[in-house]
């Protein structure tokens, strides 16, 4: 049997919120509002400090709350520490942009967020989520959804001249590692609408047609202007800006981070389409001859998505589906009927010198561009803003030190240049239109690449590096060098299995720090946890958990991201001293 102990943070209910501000006489809608207008006499100019704090949805808690929400309520009890008239401003409401919205938001931290744009996403764009986004949705109670309306890769092949050379099954190439082994189709568009409707079942308001045209900050915080669609301006007063807006990003425009990312020399198309094909539509298929390649699979919603070169004359004139049809068809077999969605585009790829200028972040492609190879740039900005937001949030709510946004940059820029290294130098080479092109496609891609996938020489790796599970801030300020057998702080926790489908993923939901503990609990341990109201979840010691690199009676700090903070094997008072003066030293508090 397995058995948790469980230390519940002591805070300020919201109930008690509430009741203040109904003595008070405010009004209660969607948000809880504190809301402070000064009028400085400028006919179309005003100042405003707002702060927004989601209304959470009533819950029956006699009810039994699904594994992924086991612990949502525990966010009614947070309390407001943060300067209330200085909220976090989000520029994006992109995928990038609405994953900090829910964090934040799940945290009771008061933000706002706006987007230049009328509405959102009605194309797909990226197209595939991996196993590490799908462990952060979980933890947001939002992964049965996207797996519902989703669409799981069942197997990768190659195709040469039409012909089959190889094909490997991917729908559970990471079995063990994750509780979800596998790549899933499931594109922007679906990606953010999920994301913006459960924010709104929060009551949260996503500003949209408003831009920022302004940024000024100083050591208190920063002064934005914003702009809406009748063209009249707003200065507002953030403790700290969120630049979730892109490649072309205006947060990032006005600070002093400075971003110069290259062009490849070739043009690309996407496209979504319905019609008839040779290749196996449970496939990604990569298909290719010795002068062209194009990318096959199918959409969640039935249609059918195509990547490939377009023509050098596309930057130049109007360009339609027409003028790639002959190369689609002449690697894949398709016959197309009905065109969708086209597009034709040039790939950037760079990364910023810096994420960070004194109150302003930069996340998603605000941060860094990269080619679509692995599908890697949606999650890798999901992980920014999954990165960022706790931290913000502990912050504002005097639960850390601030010197913990300090570790935002060291963690998450690293894994963007090691990612514009590797995929595009890749991509340089597969999609060279000379003689290394020709020879990555004739003899990697059409001999060596079938071998190593039919023999699965590099599966581990492909999963573990594909699916970003494999992301570690062990060089981290947070992370310290501490380690245990072959753990490190700073790893993902490893994903642990138990009896009855429970595993140990699923206590991350409280997204608080918390301890684990694999095998005895000992006094001294529970002692810290009630303490520090820090939660102790006690898991029995199995040969899967020994496999993981975890010792017996090992207990993990866990971050509320899910990545160890420290560890310790056994619970002397040298041990304990150890983890607390660690949680001093960063003012580590639970929510």
């Amino acid at each position: 049997m397995m058995n948790f102990t469980i230390q519940k943070p002591r805070a300020a209910t919201l109930l008690n919120l509430l009741k203040s501000a109904s003595a008070a006489r405010k009004p209660l809608p969607n948000y809880l509002p504190i809301d402070i207008r000064h009028h400085i006499g400028q006919p179309r100019l005003r100042l405003v400090s707002t702060c927004c704090i989601p209304r959470k949805q009533h819950r029956n808690l006699s009810r039994p709350l699904p594994p992924s929400r086991r612990y949502l309520h525990e966010f009614s009890k947070i309390p407001l520490h943060m300067d209330a008239q200085n909220p976090v401003l989000i520029a994006g409401a992109g995928p990038t942009g609405l994953m900090a919205a829910l964090w934040l938001a799940r945290l009771g931290t008061p933000f706002r967020i706006i987007d230049k744009h009328a509405f959102a996403a009605s194309t797909s764009r990226a197209a595939v989520v991996h196993a590490r986004t799908l462990e952060y949705y979980r933890m947001l109670g939002l992964s049965e959804r996207a797996l519902a309306e989703g669409r799981i890769v069942r197997n990768m092949a190659f195709f040469g001249n039409l012909k089959e050379i190889v094909r490997r099954e991917f729908n559970e190439i990471g079995r063990g590692k994750s509780k979800f082994p596998f790549v899933l189709m499931y594109p922007q568009d679906l990606n953010e609408r999920m994301m913006s409707e459960e924010l709104e079942k929060m009551g949260v308001n996503i500003e949209r047609e408003v831009e920022l045209t302004d940024l000024e900050q100083n050591d208190e915080y920063a002064t934005v202007t914003l702009k809406n669609k009748e063209g009249i301006e707003e200065r507002f007063r953030a403790s700290y800006v969120l630049g979730c807006d892109g490649g072309h990003s205006a947060v990032r425009a006005h600070t002093n981070i400075k971003s110069t990312p290259g062009a490849y020399s070739q043009r690309f198309f996407v496209a979504d389409v319905e019609g008839e094909v040779s290749v196996g539509l449970e496939n990604v298929n990569i298909c290719f001859n010795s002068d062209d390649f194009c990318l096959l699979f199918a959409m969640p919603n039935g249609r059918i998505r195509l990547a490939g070169w377009a023509p050098e004359e596309s930057i130049s004139r109007e360009f339609s589906f027409s003028d790639v049809a002959e190369s689609v068809k002449r690697n894949t077999g398709a016959t197309v009927r009905k065109v969708h969605w086209f597009s034709t585009y040039t790939v950037y790829h760079g990364v910023a010198e810096t994420f960070r200028d004194r109150r302003v972040f930069i996340c998603g492609d605000a941060a860094h561009v990269h080619s679509p190879v692995g599908g890697q740039g949606m999650n890798t900005g999901l992980g920014d803003a999954s990165n960022i937001s706790w931290k913000l949030a502990a912050v504002l709510a005097g639960k850390a030190n601030l010197d913990i946004l300090d570790t935002y940059q060291p963690e998450r820029r690293p894994f963007a240049e090691r990612l514009v290294n590797t995929t595009d130098k890749s991509f340089s080479i597969a999609t060279d239109r000379g003689f290394i092109g020709w020879v990555w496609r004739t003899m990697v891609m059409g001999n060596i690449a079938p071998l190593i996938f039919r023999l699965g020489l590099l599966d581990n790796t492909l999963f573990e590096t594909v699916s970003q599970i494999r992301i570690e801030y062990r060089d981290s300020p947070i992370s310290n060098g501490n380690r245990i057998s072959g753990l490190y702080a700073g790893d993902r926790l490893p994903w642990i299995s138990f009896e009855n489908g429970v595993d140990n993923f699923d206590q991350l939901g409280a997204l608080n720090w918390q301890i684990h503990v694999y095998g005895n609990l000992d006094g001294n341990i529970r002692a810290l946890g009630q303490e520090k109201n820090i939660h102790i979840h006690n898991f029995p010691f199995n040969e899967d958990v020994k496999a993981k690199g975890i010792p017996k009676d090992a207990a993990i700090l866990l971050r509320p991201d899910g990545h160890i903070g420290q560890l310790f094997e056994g619970s002397s008072d040298d041990q304990i001293n150890q983890i607390r003066n660690f949680l001093d030293r960063w003012g580590i508090g639970s929510f």
